[in-house]
């Protein structure tokens, strides 16, 4: 995952030197602070795997979307909360054997609900390891061992609707333990509202729904490159105050931990602050500043374009997506008789900050034995902490520390 994106006042995107070159000419927006930037890229040498413009003034040539889709780069216009407006995908595999195949299977209650277990038995399975990697610096215990609970219920599901109502009871949980992570003038309430529409009057929610968009266009380009029908779900179905992208929906499920975990160490070190946000507009829905949403799309790109070993190959996770919608397809048209969401799973550790790094380094062989720290476990911590990469620590070893602190 490697976007190019483009936001402000006046973003233009155009093809230049059509005969002699045929350069790619992008001028990202002015900003307050910033002053607008061109850039030109040849044919088949433009090294972003796709477009993401949230400006509101601006153009993109006919042309420009010519070269675009001849590259197969996705082109995809978000709104400042989020929201994927549109997006303009290079040209779909006609496969008119699996969209058949995906039609059946929609209309099949036994090979819905096994996809819509599978999606959730995923989802599921990555919340409980959010909710633990949570648990290494704060107490919701107690707020784990419900959601787990609730995960257990899965089993007993016979139907969809069975598969949502553990999916929403889960999520619940969930969220309950994430509120209670956030700092509080966050004033982060939850995901549940009464419109179902996640309005962003909090930061949490705000750079969440900003996750969330990426995610989206990843979901989007997957489906489209394997030639699935986007409009075709079997856990979330048609709806009419939703988007008709049902697949979508479901194919987000099982890498929603992404965003979550993005936004969790945004506000943790730093990279987002309750500064970096402003109400917009009458409708009192928070928006990102400019230079604050690039930090934070630095740490998506990081968490997606980090490796996870999944079949004897090291894959990037937008790899990893767009691997799970083709073993999708091969279950749908019966080229494989299982589908597993769930793998492959993420090792996920905590990042040391340089605050924690300082405190091991100035620990002094009294101070560890005080709280519990021998010197061999001393010894090894230094030696982390010296380094320049990150590195995990266990849980009861941070709470020793915290003790310090």
């Amino acid at each position: 995952m490697n976007p190019l994106h483009l936001s402000g006042y006046g973003v233009k995107v155009k093809v230049c030197n059509l005969k002699s070159r045929s350069d790619l000419e992008v001028t990202d927006g002015r900003e307050d602070r910033r002053p607008s930037t061109s850039t030109r890229f040849r044919p088949r040498r433009f090294p972003y795997s796709s477009v993401i413009i949230d400006g509101h003034s601006g153009y993109i040539s006919l042309q420009a979307l010519h070269w675009l889709s001849r590259n197969k780069i996705p082109v995809f216009v978000m709104n400042f909360d989020g929201t994927l407006i549109s997006s303009i995908l290079p040209p779909m595999p006609v496969k008119a054997d699996l969209r058949a195949a995906q039609i059946l299977a929609a209309k099949n209650p036994n090979k819905k609900f096994d996809i819509a277990r599978a999606l959730v038995q995923a989802k599921t399975a990555r919340s409980l390891q959010v909710l633990d990697w949570l648990g290494e610096r704060y107490d919701i215990a107690r707020e784990i061992r419900v959601t787990r609970f609730e995960a257990s219920k899965l089993r007993n599901a016979s139907t969809v609707p069975d598969v949502r109502v553990v999916e929403g009871r889960v999520a619940r949980r969930y969220w309950e333990a994430f509120r209670k992570v956030m700092p509080e003038s966050l004033d982060f309430q939850g995901r549940m509202t009464t419109s179902h529409q996640n309005n962003a009057t909090d930061p949490v929610n705000a750079a969440l729904n900003y996750g969330y968009g990426f995610l989206e266009g990843e979901c989007r380009r997957s489906i489209n490159t394997i030639g699935l029908e986007p409009s075709v779900g079997f856990l979330h179905d048609f709806s009419d105050y939703q988007t008709k992208q049902s697949l979508v929906y479901d194919l987000q499920e099982p890498f929603r931990w992404l965003t979550d975990i993005s936004v969790v160490e945004a506000f943790e070190s730093g990279a987002l602050k309750l500064r970096d946000f402003f109400f917009t507009g009458d409708d009192y829905r928070y928006r990102l500043e400019i230079e604050a949403k690039f930090r934070f799309i630095e740490l998506l790109n990081a968490r997606y374009n980090s490796g996870v070993l999944y079949r004897g190959r090291v894959l990037k996770w937008d790899t990893v997506i767009e691997q799970k919608a083709i073993e999708l397809a091969h279950f749908l048209s019966g080229k494989s008789f299982t589908l597993d969401f769930a793998e492959p799973a993420p090792n996920l550790k905590r990042r040391v900050d340089r605050e924690l790094r300082a405190r091991i380094l100035a620990l002094t062989q009294f101070e560890a034995k005080e709280v519990g720290i021998g010197k061999s476990t001393l010894h090894s911590l230094r030696q982390k902490a010296r380094s320049s990469r990150d590195f995990g620590l266990h849980s009861s070893v941070r709470r020793k520390l915290a003790v310090l602190a």
